[in-house]
């Protein structure tokens, strides 16, 4: 075969190699169906939201107090332990009470000195009263012996009064717990000097916890005894009513303490550190049902409908949770449609048939 031929030939391959593959190709593919899900949606608009002013405060027990003694002397008999409840009476600890034993004995002494000088003047009294009576002494001497009377009569009274302050003082050297609590800290031990006004035991009633913070005058005007607020701890919360608003500022800070009072079941403990929300204005925001915000792949958003019913998910930016929903600082104007009920059979481009509009 020459070379024109062998040219010819391979170009006719060619050609008809062509033509099959073109044959070959299959049409174009159908455009696919879209999914068509029923869901609530909700058209969005802006609401009138209180804002609030974040105050640090303090949980503290209602009622607490440091337990000291009114006498001098050596602790002896503490048993109690740091976090150890004990009731209202229970014995906390004794102070030895050698110097007041010492004084309620001298007192006794005292006393039985004053009754025996009492029994002699009122035998003066009667023997010389008859005397008198029969103007066998003068009128002066009988006034010397009613005068000697009182006298001994007092000084009886004023040494019953003494022993009585030396056995109050007495029962002092035993010091029990005022009210049912718990131990929160000893500040001394079995052994140790105690001496008046020294602090011993501090003793807290956590069975009523309160929260202390201090507010500016501007937040302090706008309480009230009763209102109710929210504390905020860990994430979580809880409803707070005020108790107390101290009117007097403090001089250093020029803020006013404010007690609120917590529910039983608040599950906090005295010592916590709590954030206290104080409403301080109204101002307009958008809010959606909690159940409307998602996550996807760490991005926070929600499916919007569009004009052609169709949805697409889209970032938004949360900001805090209130009693309507999660308000949306960004990302949501008003006017525009959000799914939010059956969000997991919700896709992305999905046709959504609403099964009801809410306005919000």
């Amino acid at each position: 075969m020459n070379t024109w031929k062998r040219t010819a030939f391979i170009a006719a391959l060619a050609c008809s190699a062509t033509s099959l593959v073109a044959c070959s190709k299959s049409p174009p593919d159908a455009p696919q169906v879209q999914r068509k899900v029923a869901a609530p949606v909700v058209q969005m608009g802006s609401r009138s939201m209180a804002a609030f002013a974040h105050v640090p405060g303090t949980v503290t027990a209602h009622q607490q107090v440091q337990l000291s003694s009114r006498l001098s002397g050596y602790i002896r008999a503490m048993s109690v332990r740091d976090g150890q409840a004990v009731k209202a009476g229970q014995l906390l600890f004794e102070v030895d009470p050698t110097n007041v034993l010492g004084q309620v004995q001298q007192a006794q002494a005292g006393l039985a000195e004053a009754e025996s000088a009492l029994t002699d003047a009122r035998s003066n009294y009667y023997r010389f009263k008859a005397l008198y009576a029969q103007q066998a002494i003068p009128e002066k001497q009988w006034d010397q012996v009613k005068s000697t009377y009182a006298m001994a009569q007092a000084r009886v009274a004023a040494a019953r009064g003494g022993v009585s302050t030396a056995q109050s003082q007495l029962r002092y050297a035993r010091v029990r717990a005022p009210f049912s609590g718990i131990i929160t800290r000893k500040f001394m031990q079995n052994g140790d000097l105690a001496s008046p006004g020294q602090p011993i035991l501090a003793l807290a009633d956590t069975s009523r916890l309160e929260v202390q913070c201090s507010v500016s005058g501007t937040l302090y005007r706008s309480l009230h005894i009763g209102q109710k607020i929210a504390v905020i701890a860990d994430g979580k919360s809880i409803s707070a009513t005020v108790l107390d608003l101290v009117g007097a500022a403090d001089a250093m800070t020029h803020t006013h303490m404010v007690k609120l009072g917590l529910p039983a079941d608040s599950t906090l403990q005295a010592g916590d550190y709590v954030r206290v929300e104080v409403p301080v204005t109204r101002r307009q925001a958008m809010v959606v049902p909690v159940a409307a915000l998602l996550d996807r792949a760490g991005i926070p958003g929600v499916f919007v409908v569009d004009a052609r019913g169709i949805a697409r998910y889209r970032m938004v930016r949360p900001g805090q949770r209130t009693p309507e929903g999660m308000e949306i600082l960004s990302g949501l104007s008003t006017g525009e449609t959000v799914v939010v009920g059956n969000l997991a059979a919700v896709n992305n481009g999905d046709h959504i048939e609403p099964v009801g509009i809410i306005h919000g």
